[in-house]
């Protein structure tokens, strides 16, 4: 299947302005039109709703008239026909109410995967789904200082997300947590994204499935501790009393009616037979709540694993994970349509009056566990699988619609050796019409940047640009460049460093410890180097004990081979260049001053910065600082 927009198959990073433009205009056109045409589609199933309930009301409201003249009038035998008919209409009607009402709730999750699509492409963060707080962590290398989880981070502009074990895949893979061979699984990862970045059809179909009601990201832990556990696993032992006892009921009731018992012992025997069921039903019903389709979701899930088998792909990973779903003997779909139809079964229980009237004399309740034990026996140890399975799926799919909704980012080449070239490096968080791209080089292992500039020429975000660049690589995204090349790194950074008055840490001890973990982690042996980003490094000392501390973190850092930039304003740490010459760089950006208007075009310069803005800045916001300072 290929993209009705056209859209995905271009080197990124090489389109020119025109195709660049044309190309966002198209991936905006899709999600416009898309969004256009659900809204059409659900104020038609709504105005259909309305009418089905209507007609509805007015049927049951001509069945109790109807109901009452049967009582009263004693009509002829024609009424008696026309009630039945009327509720034979009826039960079609709640048949037709309930296909509409799910039509429109998959059409309104349609709607939802186009609006929130626009809403990536504009940077409109109140429109997308809340940042989930799950995943934020102080302890993390560089996640809170790179923006990675929260309001307005990389991880909103990227989760197109539906179902929490997608988002939670998703999150792992920007956090760098699953990246264990090098660079095999980072190019896996970003041809299947490729692939999905260009099948816009099926990422609609597989963001509709998975959509429907799943505002609330239902947890899929009960079920999982219900197909991997043994509860209940005794009712096979007693399978006989679901047939036994039922068929001693129904014996005492044709008993009674051809007169061979009364009234009274029929009775006894109902009520004896109901409690029992009752009592099991008591027992059971932690299990069949767990698995119940209000609490589990299954039936929603195996919608999307449908839409997922169904596809032919050609990327390996995304062939591996539909193999994984569709495997013999029965197929991840098969098993889940088997599970939801004992589900359906299992919730006619949730009417209260089938459940405690009814429900206890047919053993029910019994009948669900032993169909439900069936099926654990036979699937309960693939479920993890499959979920597992289509939160890779989902979480790649979102890659895929990063990548259709910026082509003009480029597709980064992974090698063997540790570095890092970038043309036109930008923050994918600010928006295209403001981004200022910069090329950066670090050629190999032990190299660094000092930059230096005056305040607000972007020394920082040309930090964050590097972190989150990388991390989007090694992710399997594509990055926010004209062309990049990167080698196998740990990223680790020190850039908002709090202080805290609880723990009795002031922001320089903060900043210390800070330090003290990356160079640790510097150290120590793991899938490359480290990738270290310091900005505005041991700003809470004095000048002398700050350059040379500094001095002596950098020459640390690089003697184990890692590789990185460091930001200051202290001009004495760019001396580190004179004497490492063949592995640490000055840059600088530096402000534009005209009368008393002060600019900044971002552009990264060679050298160390000649400028500073400080006082000007000062006086530009009325505070009283001499001319001679």
């Amino acid at each position: 299947m290929t993209d009705r927009t056209g859209a995905g198959d271009a080197e990124h990073g090489d389109l020119g302005r025109g195709d660049l433009e044309a190309r966002e205009a198209q991936a905006r056109a899709a999600y416009q039109g898309g969004q256009a045409e659900q809204d059409r589609v659900v104020a038609a199933l709504e105005a259909r709703s309305r009418l089905l309930g209507a007609a509805r009301l007015g049927i049951a409201a001509a069945a109790l008239a109807l109901l009452g003249g049967l009582v009263w009038a004693r009509p002829g035998a024609w009424a008696a026909e026309t009630l039945a008919g009327l509720g034979v209409l009826f039960a079609a009607l709640v048949v037709v109410h309930a296909r509409t009402e799910e039509a429109s709730r998959r059409a309104l999750a349609t709607r939802r995967f186009h609006a929130r699509g626009l809403a990536r492409m504009s940077h409109d963060w109140p429109a997308l789904a809340p940042a989930d707080d799950r995943f934020r962590s102080t302890d993390h290398p560089f996640t809170g200082d790179l923006d990675i989880f929260g309001a307005g981070s990389i991880m909103q502009l990227v989760d197109a997300t539906e179902t929490r074990f997608g988002q939670e895949r998703l999150a792992a893979l920007l956090a760098l947590r699953s990246v264990n061979v090098w660079p095999g699984e980072v190019i896996e990862r970003a041809q299947a994204a490729r692939e999905l970045s260009a099948r816009f059809a099926f990422r609609e179909r597989l963001a509709t499935a998975t959509g429907v009601l799943a505002e609330e990201r239902p947890d899929p832990s009960p079920l999982l501790r219900w197909a991997e556990g043994s509860d209940a696993a005794w009712t096979e032992r007693i399978a006989w009393v679901a047939w036994l006892l039922p068929a001693v009921v129904g014996a005492a009731i044709v008993a009674g009616l051809g007169g061979a018992l009364s009234i009274e012992k029929v009775g006894v025997a109902a009520l004896l037979v109901g409690a029992v069921g009752l009592w099991l039903g008591v027992r059971l019903s932690p299990m069949l709540e767990s698995v119940s389709a209000g609490e589990s979701s299954a039936t929603r899930w195996r919608a999307a694993i449908e839409a997922i088998e169904s596809e032919t792909f050609r990327a390996p990973l995304l062939v591996r994970l539909r193999e994984q779903l569709a495997a013999a003997p029965r197929s991840a779909s098969s098993e889940m349509a088997a599970l939801a139809r004992i589900v359906g079964f299992v919730d006619a229980r949730r009417n209260e009056a089938f459940r405690f009237f009814v429900a206890p004399l047919l053993f029910w309740d019994l009948h669900g566990a032993l169909a439900l034990v069936r099926w654990r026996k036979r699937a309960g140890l693939r479920v993890r699988s499959w979920l597992q399975a289509l939160g890779e799926l989902e979480a790649l799919a979102s890659l895929g619609a990063f990548a259709f909704e910026h082509p003009g980012f480029c597709w980064p080449e992974p090698v063997g050796q540790a570095m890092l070239e970038a043309r036109a490096l930008g923050h994918p968080l600010i928006a295209g019409d403001r981004r200022v791209g910069n090329d950066v080089r670090l050629p190999s292992a032990g190299r660094a940047l000092v930059v230096t500039g005056s305040n607000m020429s972007g020394k920082s975000t040309l930090l964050r640009a590097i972190g989150v660049n990388v991390v989007l690589a090694r992710a399997g995204a594509p990055v926010c460049a004209r062309s990049m090349r990167f080698g196998p790194m740990r990223v680790a950074t020190s850039m908002r460093v709090e202080d805290s008055l609880s723990r009795g840490v002031s922001h320089f001890y903060a900043e210390l410890q800070r330090l003290k973990q990356i160079v640790d982690w510097a150290q120590e042996s793991g899938e490359g180097p480290v990738l270290f980003l310091l900005d505005e490094i041991l700003q809470g000392t004095n000048s002398r004990e700050r350059v040379a501390g500094a001095r002596d973190i950098v020459r640390e850092l690089l003697s184990t081979g890692a590789l990185g930039a460091v930001s200051t304003h202290d001009l004495g740490i760019t001396a580190l260049a004179e004497e490492l010459s063949d592995r640490v760089e000055n840059v600088h950006f530096e402000e534009q001053v005209s009368g008393t208007t002060m600019t900044f075009d971002y552009v990264l310069r060679p050298g160390v910065v000649q400028s500073s803005n400080a006082l000007r800045l000062m006086r530009a916001m009325g505070l009283a600082v001499s001319e001679n300072s």
